[in-house]
């Protein structure tokens, strides 16, 4: 059985989709086996990230409908990694919490480590948390964004011992830049998880570049600063010993 993560926050704007694309990137450059599920209700976001929003031709709701099979859903995003989209629009969206999502991605966990893109806001139920073998807070570096993952921390605990089942949660920084913690931004990494009470996975800095290839459709950089930092993190989540910079080399560039 693989991984079975989903990436998550308590509110929009926090960079979870660009994080979800750069770790099943990473995932599948570091050998892992990965299939990326855009569970994110409509929109394509995640196929316009991964610069595959063209090739996209069914996507989950016909897979869930009947109208094709997973195999015929999937897009290949290079060697290891295989991306199933969201619908494009609103009248077709999928809640994430159906079972038959939940069976869906247990079943491409017995083929590999799946990451899923899950929409903001969204709090798993029990069923879906019974699911997930890790959820991956992010949060941006400050109190408001911090509290709300907190929350949603505290609610995915509960629906997981409701489904007695034990799942991980993982705190992810994300959008770290100077002018982000000049207006206000928390530069004190304890700070952050103490405040959400979850062990840090890893910061992921503000990649202008990265936003600039999403924007005009282009590919993400794979030596980019949020796919290297990612890269990190996945390997943190795999097992290996790879040493957190936040409190050195990564905080200091970006306050000085």
């Amino acid at each position: 059985m693989g991984k079975k993560i989903a990436m998550i926050s308590a509110l929009g704007g926090q960079g979870t989709t660009l994080a979800a694309a750069c770790m099943g990137l990473s995932a599948a450059a570091l050998g892992y086996k990965t299939t990326l599920v855009d569970l994110c209700g409509f929109g394509g976001t995640l196929a316009q990230v991964l610069s595959v929003g063209e090739e996209v031709v069914m996507n989950l709701a016909d897979v869930l409908g009947g109208t094709c099979t997973v195999e015929d859903a999937f897009i290949t995003c290079g060697e290891g990694l295989r991306f199933l989209p969201s619908p494009l629009f609103s009248e077709e969206a999928v809640d994430p919490r159906r079972v038959e999502v939940r069976r869906l991605v247990e079943e491409l966990g017995r083929e590999g480590d799946v990451i899923v893109d899950w929409p903001a806001g969204v709090v798993p139920d029990c069923g879906a948390a019974g699911c997930f073998d890790v959820f991956i807070l992010c949060a941006c570096a400050d109190s408001l964004s911090l509290q709300y993952a907190a929350a949603l921390r505290r609610r995915i605990r509960q629906a997981a011992a409701d489904s007695h089942h034990d799942c991980e949660t993982r705190l992810l920084l994300t959008q770290f830049s100077p002018a982000y913690l000049r207006d206000g931004g928390m530069t004190d990494i304890d700070a952050c998880i103490d405040t959400v009470g979850a062990r840090l996975l890893g910061v992921v800095p503000l990649d202008t570049a990265a936003g600039r290839a999403v924007r005009t459709g282009l590919p993400l950089d794979r030596d980019g600063e949020a796919m290297r930092y990612c890269r990190d993190a996945v390997r943190r989540l795999f097992g290996e010993t790879v040493p957190l910079d936040a409190k050195t080399s990564l905080l200091n560039q970006l306050t000085r």
